[in-house]
């Protein structure tokens, strides 16, 4: 996803976290992070679910309001979980309505 190689030798490294940040979302989590809804298809061939686990504990480790929804039956385009889909685009509106108000002039 870099459009690089990334030599097995670094990782664990600070030039490994400096090489990737560009496309690691956790990696750019602080206090002053907008308020997130997040869904993770368990089948993701394009981000392996188990990075999940990396924002949402950058989430919580600096206090920014999220809410997380697992799709257990579906890849990167969250495609097979209609029930949890139809909640987690809810939760989308409410946060935006709560964080991104539509104001009447």
């Amino acid at each position: 996803m870099l459009g690089t190689e990334i030599d097995p030798g670094i990782l664990d490294t600070p030039e490994y976290d400096r090489l990737i940040k560009p496309i690691s979302a956790f990696m750019w989590i602080d206090a002053h992070s907008a308020p997130s809804v997040i869904a993770y298809g368990v089948h993701d061939r394009v981000c392996p679910f188990k990075t999940a686990a990396h924002l949402v504990n950058a989430l919580e480790e600096n206090g920014v309001d999220y809410q997380y929804f697992e799709m257990p039956h579906s890849g990167h385009g969250l495609q097979n979980d209609n029930k949890v889909y139809e909640q987690y685009m809810n939760t989308v509106e409410t946060y935006l309505e709560k964080y991104m108000p539509v104001t009447e002039h």
